[in-house]
């Protein structure tokens, strides 16, 4: 699925070294596009049929966390660099419900992993799919999705101060009880 000028499609990774390990490809960073969601899409990503006809809209990031990502985790943007780099860097997977600034790795990448360094797309809003933690959360449609710890979701309780401000998306379908899976979501971050 690929935006008509988008510079790559959901599910690939853009190298971010050359071959002395210099950073390269900077001028994609933070870009973001739109995509749609086709039948097929939907039936690759795993997703329901209620995502077809939906948009998605991603953006360009570099991951700099140190280590590979994987599809569905949420990644904490870097914003020690204030607005000139905002949601361009990727600090790494999110450490707790602390973290408010969030994104979410490709779920269409599948098996394949983000190495550190390249670039990829980070969704921002619209249909997409979070991991679940290990011991997995129970979740009913409808419920506030926030970060968790290790890239993983947690959810939202109102009655906490704070924690409503820090919700990345609602769950639209209720989800088995398997640790590791990907559940989906609507995304749609306070933040950005």
């Amino acid at each position: 699925m690929i935006d008509s000028v988008a510079d790559f499609s959901l599910g690939d990774t853009i190298t971010g070294t050359n071959d002395n390990g210099v950073l390269i490809n900077s001028a994609l960073e933070g870009r973001e596009y739109t995509f749609p969601v086709t039948e097929a899409v939907a039936t690759a990503a795993g997703m329901s049929n209620r995502a077809v006809g939906r948009r998605v809209v991603a953006r360009i990031v570099r991951n700099t966390s140190g280590s590979a990502l994987v599809a569905g985790e949420i990644v904490a943007v870097n914003i020690a660099g204030g607005h000139a780099k905002l949601g361009q860097l990727i600090e790494a997977r999110t450490a707790g419900t602390g973290d408010r600034c969030c994104l979410v790795c490709d779920p269409s990448l599948g098996a394949s992993t983000v190495a550190d360094d390249d670039l990829f797309y980070a969704i921002v809003a619209g249909p997409t799919k979070i991991k679940q933690p290990a011991s997995p959360v129970t979740l009913a449609s409808g419920d506030q999705l926030m970060s968790g710890a290790g890239g993983r979701l947690d959810v939202v309780d109102p009655s906490v101060n704070g924690e409503i401000i820090k919700s990345l998306g609602t769950v639209v379908q209720a989800a088995s009880t398997t640790g590791d899976e990907l559940v989906e979501v609507e995304l749609a971050p306070e933040w950005v």
